[in-house]
């Protein structure tokens, strides 16, 4: 999975927001929650015991925001992210797996998967950011 980092690239843009002290910061904020909300959105098509949505986290590290899965709360997060290749599951430590079905239990001895596509969030999120960024940076600007 990967993580989402904006970087101003006009110029103009940065030396305005560096006038207002802590202009920059008040708009990484912003931009940080509405991305996490944007990756809730997306996420919850995909949860069925809300543990990917929990595993969401946003934390202010030096320089920014981080935006991420935490892979011990859902470590399931990143096939679904990222997806994957057509694969057999076998059983680990019994002799057959076992699903619920309508009424009752299947049983197999193996299972063949047939991959997964994955739904990028994070990624999508990553290309809007900067976007985001901009517009926040502007209406903070019109304010200050």
């Amino acid at each position: 999975m990967s993580s989402i980092q904006v970087q101003l690239a006009d110029d103009a843009l940065r030396q305005r927001l560096e006038a207002v002290p802590g202009l920059i910061d008040k708009a990484a904020a912003r931009v940080a929650v509405e991305l996490e909300n944007r990756i809730e959105r997306d996420v919850a098509r995909h949860s069925k015991n809300g543990a990917i949505e929990r595993s969401i986290f946003k934390r202010q590290i030096a320089g920014g925001w981080e935006i991420g899965h935490d892979l011990q709360v859902a470590p399931h997060a990143r096939w679904v992210h990222d997806g994957t290749r057509p694969h057999v599951i076998l059983p680990r430590q019994r002799k057959a797996l076992r699903w619920p079905v309508p009424g009752a239990f299947a049983f197999a001895k193996k299972v063949n998967h047939p991959g997964y596509r994955g739904d990028a969030w994070l990624d999508r999120a990553a290309r809007e950011a900067p976007a985001l960024f901009q517009a926040e940076a502007e209406t903070l600007l019109k304010g200050a």
